[in-house]
């Protein structure tokens, strides 16, 4: 298993989760960063589609299929036999958490 890089990006104590994924992202990224990635919903396909132009595979499971009050969402991130992956509720969540946790350990 290749080590794992250490990235320290500069955060303000008001600075959300997703707003801090979104730096992340535009980090590792630059320009390719859909807009708003942290905040629209639309922006997941597009950055899965970025991270498997960069050799990933990308799975979305429903992990509740059958539950109508119920969502849970697992993003995977395939490359090199590693697995990067996130649950969340929503399917937007997991696919950003799950892209920079790739990004990070690539």
């Amino acid at each position: 298993m290749p080590a794992h890089k250490t990235i320290i990006l500069e955060t303000t104590i008001s600075e959300s989760i997703p707003e801090l994924q979104e730096k992340q992202l535009k980090h590792y990224l630059g320009e390719a960063v859909p807009t708003h990635a942290a905040h629209d919903i639309h922006a997941a396909p597009e950055l899965s589609a970025i991270l498997e132009a960069k050799g990933f595979s990308f799975q979305l499971k429903d992990l509740c299929p059958r539950r109508i009050n119920e969502t849970q969402w697992r993003a995977i991130f395939i490359k090199d036999g590693q697995e990067f992956l996130a649950d969340n509720a929503q399917s937007s969540v997991a696919v950003r958490t799950a892209a920079v946790g790739a990004l990070t350990n690539q």
